[in-house]
């Protein structure tokens, strides 16, 4: 759609209404400091801190909680009605994202390689997913930057696994927002593509849909050159690709770090990379034969704070008809 633009956000946040530092007013005030779009607010287990931000504006707020659970964490998004998650074992997690999605709700695994307990009861996720089509998103990135967070490595394996297998899920970044102090890893961002104003309504089916970047700064996003991004699904055969990288949203979002974008990368199944450019501008293209069958995510590559090959920015898929 025409009006549609890339619309930066954080879709894990907690305030004092649960274990966060922050008072709703301050997470907006932290949020608009950070020239976020919109943000999800996702409080361990209770809705009350969403009730008294969803007015809102600026930035927009999408409604959540936080499953928070002895055998994983897991993000439900605009769910219309409250789920009871404490009877939730290992082998029923499939019939609660079912209610979920049959209340209007998305589903998220937040975090899946955190340690565990005794560093974070419930962390890590020990669920026994059997329909990973009841899976909308997953945190590939959690915390900080690739490099800093091994279990983000992992994250991004387990994703690009389930791609394998045909199932459709958009990658996001969750900083889990608790406070602004002592919290000196490199901040990401999940960008999504959203008519324009952006909505909570918006925020969902951009999440429900893939179109989805995460990025730790630069606005990174690929697409055909009639306009097919990350999310939509396109016949096999020839196509031009077109690549846009946009570093001025790196001083938006005031980050400390220095991100020097190198080389967009292109992967398919298996994680195998079928395409390597170095950056030249803000706009590059390629012609590429896309594979049947085969999904393809764009990445941007580069230094950070000097450190080299580093992981900027991951899309989600282009999915080609079978």
């Amino acid at each position: 759609m025409a009006n549609e633009r890339w619309f930066a956000c954080e879709l894990h946040c907690h305030t004092v209404h649960s274990d966060g530092d922050f008072t709703v007013p301050a997470l907006l005030e932290a949020a608009r400091a950070r020239y976020l779009d919109g943000i999800a607010l996702t409080d361990h287990n209770t809705f009350s801190g969403y009730m008294e931000a969803k007015t809102s504006v600026l930035p927009v707020v999408l409604g959540g909680i936080e499953w928070t659970t002895y055998f994983g964490h897991m993000l439900v998004l605009d769910c219309a009605r409250y789920i009871d998650w404490r009877d939730a074992k290992p082998d029923t997690i499939d019939e609660k994202m079912r209610l979920v999605h049959e209340n209007g709700g998305l589903c998220g695994i937040a975090h899946p390689f955190q340690l565990g307990t005794p560093i974070c009861t419930g962390g890590h996720w020990d669920y026994h997913v059997r329909d990973w089509s009841l899976v909308n998103h997953l945190e590939i990135w959690s915390e900080g930057a690739p490099y800093l967070n091994t279990p983000n490595r992992r994250a991004i394996r387990l994703w690009a696994s389930l791609l394998d297998q045909g199932y459709r899920i958009a990658p996001t970044f969750g900083r889990d927002w608790h406070r602004t102090k002592n919290n000196p890893l490199p901040s990401a961002c999940t960008y999504l593509r959203c008519p324009a104003p952006l909505t909570p309504a918006g925020m969902k089916h951009a999440i429900a849909s893939g179109r989805t970047v995460v990025s730790v700064g630069p606005l990174f996003t690929f697409e055909t050159a009639d306009g097919k991004t990350s999310g939509d699904c396109i016949p096999a055969g020839d196509v031009q690709l077109v690549f846009r990288t946009d570093t001025t949203r790196l001083s938006d979002m005031q980050t400390e770090n220095t991100f020097v974008p190198r080389e967009i990368r292109l992967y398919t199944n298996g994680l195998r990379e079928v395409l390597r450019l170095p950056v030249s501008g803000e706009t590059q293209t390629a012609q590429i034969t896309l594979d049947a069958a085969r999904w393809y995510s764009s990445c941007l590559w580069g230094d950070t704070d000097g450190r080299q090959d580093t992981l900027l920015a991951v899309c989600a898929p282009l999915y080609i008809n079978a």
